[in-house]
């Protein structure tokens, strides 16, 4: 118990301090991307309904999912729309969320032993503090995602070796709200509700914790379907943009793989044309819009959908791409030289910064482009994207940006392997139901669109599995020195 509470304390003061450090220099008024839940959370603070994720009085929407536009609504009430104040508050429930977590996930190992907890938690820790765009990141998201999957592990192996009514009410109310937050924390809730009812089978009055969380799921899934038909006129479950992730990750992109110049030029948040026409037909018809050229895309050559998939797969479990294409620039352009890039869409203006879209174009490419618009300024403009080519290559392509695509995907997947095969091809406990979690989490997401956004939230269980083969190894060395 001693060392459970000494790693809780230590984690809460570590991310604590990293959370001050990456962010205090970034905390005042305007200086934040709120994105659609902020936006969707301002309508609401704001009286407006659940509505608008693109700002611009669009109207209803399902575009995101409910549970953080909701939480950053309340914070909105209280401190203020957007403000400083309310971005402090919302780092605040992120520290808050992690040490939580951390703790979570240190009770949910412990049984393994001491190596299993230290090396755990030192593993998650060093995720949340040293990843770039980690979730110490002012209003990043990620943080819920993982103090959820954490406490869904915890409750779910609570409820397996002794049932009380902490673990059971735990995970009602995580299954409850985790299809709130989306869609693979939806699946994972189910498989772990299954695997406990499935576990329980022998015991008919250990199968009552399982069906109530699989209500209160199915609640939870219909109350927010129905308030999508009432609102948007369509039965939707959970979130509205299917078709559009689809479209953009497997008709718009060739390997499956959203560059950042695919997703600046389709998204409606940064494309004046996109959010023109989203906000002409309406949220509905604008993803339906979609859907006829991506299912003809996939019926016409459904082996480079599945290959899709699977690229998505290796992203997830072998080498995880970081994000990249689009690099920020405060560089003072010649109007008329703006005006011809954000035509051709080679930049995005943005107040004082403006944002190159396609960073990682091939140079020669990129330059020949330059050139054909008849800049003013060209020499100018085309050394400031090559300076800032220089430091994308400096940071996605170089040492530091490859080992970090294996330290997020295939180090902990061949963590899991390893330990399985130190305990003779069997997994700890811990170690199969966070893979099982993570399993869900990720599906939905490399079957339509995955990327760096969405494998951040997976850190918890990777953790887990870290913790399992340290502990695996130690287990194996401590029975060769055995006498």
């Amino acid at each position: 118990m001693g060392q459970l509470r000494l790693l809780a304390w230590t984690g809460l003061g570590v991310v604590a301090a990293a959370a001050l450090l990456h962010n205090a220099p970034r905390l005042a008024p305007g200086m934040f991307d709120w994105a659609e839940p902020g936006n969707v959370a301002a309508a609401l603070a704001q009286g407006r309904g659940f509505s608008d994720p693109f700002d611009g009085g669009t109207g209803a929407t399902a575009w995101v999912s409910p549970l953080p536009a909701f939480i950053e609504a309340g914070v909105f009430a209280l401190l203020g729309v957007k403000t400083a104040a309310s971005a402090v508050a919302m780092l605040l429930l992120a520290v808050l969320g992690l040490a939580g977590a951390n703790a979570l996930l240190v009770s949910a190992v412990s049984p393994l032993g001491a190596w299993a907890r230290g090396a755990a938690s030192a593993s998650f820790l060093a995720y949340c503090v040293l990843l770039p765009n980690g979730p110490l990141v002012v209003l990043s998201e990620a943080w819920l995602d993982i103090l959820l999957s954490a406490a869904l592990l915890w409750a779910a192996l609570g409820v397996r070796r002794s049932p009380g009514p902490r673990a059971s009410a735990a995970l009602v109310a995580v299954a409850l709200v985790a299809p709130l937050e989306n869609a693979g924390l939806a699946v994972s809730a189910g498989i772990a509700v299954l695997w406990v009812a499935w576990s329980s089978r022998g015991e008919p009055r250990a199968l009552v914790v399982p069906a109530v969380a699989a209500a209160a799921a199915l609640l939870a899934v219909a109350a927010w379907t129905v308030r999508n038909a009432e609102s948007l006129g369509r039965l939707i479950p959970l979130k509205s943009n299917f078709w559009f992730e689809l479209h953009l990750a497997n008709v718009d992109s060739a390997d499956g793989l959203p560059r950042m110049e695919t997703v600046l030029r389709r998204l409606p948040y940064f494309d004046v044309r996109e959010f023109s026409f989203y906000s002409s037909v309406g949220e509905v018809n604008y993803v339906e819009s979609f859907r006829q050229s991506s299912v003809a895309a996939i019926r016409a050559d459904p082996a480079h959908f599945a290959g899709n998939i699977l690229r998505r797969l290796g992203a997830a479990i072998v080498f995880c791409k970081r994000e990249g294409g689009g690099r920020g620039t405060t560089f003072r352009f010649d109007p008329s030289d703006a005006s011809r890039l954000a035509a051709s869409g080679e930049l995005i203006p943005m107040g004082s910064t403006s944002l190159w879209t396609r960073i990682d174009a091939p140079p020669a490419e990129e330059h020949a482009k330059l050139e054909g618009l008849g800049l003013r300024d060209g020499a100018a403009v085309a050394a400031d994207w090559a300076n800032k080519r220089l430091a994308y290559d400096d940071e996605y392509r170089g040492p530091g940006g490859v080992a970090l695509g294996f330290v997020t995907a295939g180090i902990p997947f061949a963590a899991l392997l390893l330990s399985a095969l130190l305990r003779g091809g069997r997994l700890a406990a811990p170690a199969a139901w966070a893979a099982a979690i993570a399993f869900g989490m990720l599906l939905p997401f490399v079957l339509v669109n995955h990327n760096e956004r969405h494998q951040l939230p997976l850190v918890g269980m990777q953790a887990v599995a870290i913790g399992a083969f340290a502990q695996a190894l130690a287990d194996r060395r401590a029975r060769g020195a055995a006498p």
